[in-house]
């Protein structure tokens, strides 16, 4: 599998997503600027790959490459953390031991990452391996 291939399926799960629309998802590395939006929450999609190894050998080797998805959460700060929470444990259920091919999602976690310059953020991290 390329990072490619693990790139538009991380994407196209994400899309899929019915807790925000696709102006609400920052993407990395688009044509266009993202703009949050003026009201209501958002998310920031980014992938992170670690180093790949071995896994076996049979015909040729077999390589195995694990990463993390880290999708950052935001909701403008003094809004509550009702609605904030809700959207990370759904975005938790929608990734956590998903499968696609040979891309497959492993447990979730969040972190509070807290207030800054107006919003306050939840990260959701979702470990992943794909070969």
């Amino acid at each position: 599998m390329t990072y490619e291939q693990i790139r538009e399926l991380i994407n196209s799960r994400m899309a899929s997503f019915p807790g925000v629309t696709r102006e609400q998802i920052d993407y990395p590395n688009q044509p266009e600027v993202f703009t949050p939006p003026a009201t209501g929450l958002w998310c920031r999609l980014n992938i992170q790959h670690a180093t790949a190894f071995m896994a076996g050998m049979a015909d040729r080797p077999y390589t195995r490459k694990p990463g993390q998805i880290n999708i950052q959460c935001f909701a403008r700060e003094r809004t509550g953390t009702k609605a904030i929470n809700e959207l990370a444990d759904a975005l938790e259920v929608h990734f956590a031991y998903w499968m696609s091919g040979d891309l497959e999602c492993r447990e979730a976690s969040q972190v509070v990452a807290g207030e800054f310059e107006g919003f306050y953020q939840i990260n959701v991290n979702i470990r992943f391996r794909a070969g």
